[in-house]
């Protein structure tokens, strides 16, 4: 995870004092329970495309191997990471 938990909390009341300013939600809890399920949330995501990054590596380090090292790592990381994205149909 390349944020920290403090950085995620930050990020996490910004959007919803943005959101509650903007009068575009109306909390039907208290707002530690919503920014706690936010953070819970948010820090899931990025597991999730940190797993998929991992994956994405493992596959080009095989693709690698396989061309010789013939290959432009970043367009082939980019290109294996979206299909797992897409087959995973997450969203990051």
């Amino acid at each position: 995870m390349r944020l920290k938990p403090a950085q995620v909390k930050l990020i996490c009341q910004k959007l919803l004092l943005t959101l509650r300013s903007k009068q575009l939600i109306v909390l039907k809890t208290g707002e530690a329970e919503i920014l706690s399920k936010m953070e819970e949330i948010f820090v899931k995501d990025l597991k999730v495309e940190d797993e998929i990054n991992a994956e994405a590596e493992r596959l080009l380090e095989q693709v690698a191997a396989q061309s010789g090292g013939n290959i432009d790592r970043e367009k082939m990381f980019n290109l294996i990471k979206r299909e797992l994205v897409k087959k995973r149909n997450a969203v990051i």
